[in-house]
């Protein structure tokens, strides 16, 4: 990936509380256009790199950032009685307004944000970030609450605009929309490369407490009975490759 633009560096990246290292030295590029997931069992420092990213937290070493970067947390700290006011929706041009439009109906906006369902509090902090033109996007566990077909369109999205996008989850899943996948085990990068790579890595996962999305896990017990030869990703693809 050398020929690729870094959007962002860390270098020995250490965070510390009362001697405790919750950073243990995490070294990570993220680069343009290579969507990355990223896990880790609790305690796994997750919370605090993105923190340490937002600047929230304080930490030793360097984080090089050559864009835009924004992090959404799971955190719906509203303030105002409609999500039309939350956005400061009247003030956005025909441009912004077409952003919110895209995830959050006229109807909802009238509504108060702090009674909606869960998954319209994501896409109101979703719309916020994005509002300020990111490049690169962490989020953290957005898409918990979230249908399929509302996941696609934000995926969907995220690429036409390219803003490269980096997701923080425990929901192993969630990784086979990802080319890229990264694990953090005790503060430190544990595992990273091309998430079907990773994967492919059973016995390290499952000494790291890390599950595999299902499909993968019985295709790789399926070829240990030579019953296939690869790793399949969906039912359909491990469907085909039986029934041939």
């Amino acid at each position: 990936m050398c020929f690729m633009k870094k959007l962002m560096e860390i270098k020995n990246l250490i965070v510390e509380k009362e001697n405790f290292k919750i950073l243990n030295g995490i070294n990570l590029i993220i680069y343009e256009g290579v969507n990355t997931f990223l896990c880790g069992t609790p305690s796994s420092g997750k919370t605090s790199l993105l923190k340490s990213i937002s600047g929230m937290q304080k930490y030793k070493g360097h984080i090089i950032k050559n864009c835009k970067i924004e992090v959404l947390f799971d955190d719906y700290s509203f303030s105002k009685d409609t999500i039309l006011e939350e956005l400061d929706y009247d003030t956005l041009n025909d441009k912004q307004k077409k952003i919110v439009n895209k995830f959050i109906s006229k109807t909802t906006l009238k509504k108060n944000p702090f009674v909606v369902e869960e998954k319209t509090k994501k896409l109101v902090l979703l719309c916020q970030v994005l509002l300020r033109k990111p490049q690169l996007l962490f989020v953290d566990n957005l898409f918990s609450d979230l249908d399929k077909k509302t996941m696609y369109k934000i995926l969907s999205y995220l690429k036409v605009k390219k803003i490269t996008f980096v997701h923080v989850s425990t929901c192993i899943e969630e990784s086979l929309n990802y080319p890229y996948m990264v694990i953090l085990n005790k503060g430190s990068v544990a595992v990273e490369g091309k998430t079907l790579q990773v994967l492919e890595q059973e016995k390290i996962l499952k000494r790291l407490g890390i599950g595999l999305p299902f499909y993968v896990d019985l295709s790789i017990q399926l070829r240990l009975y030579g019953l296939i030869d690869k790793v399949y990703l969906s039912k359909e693809e491990l469907e085909g490759a039986l029934w041939k």
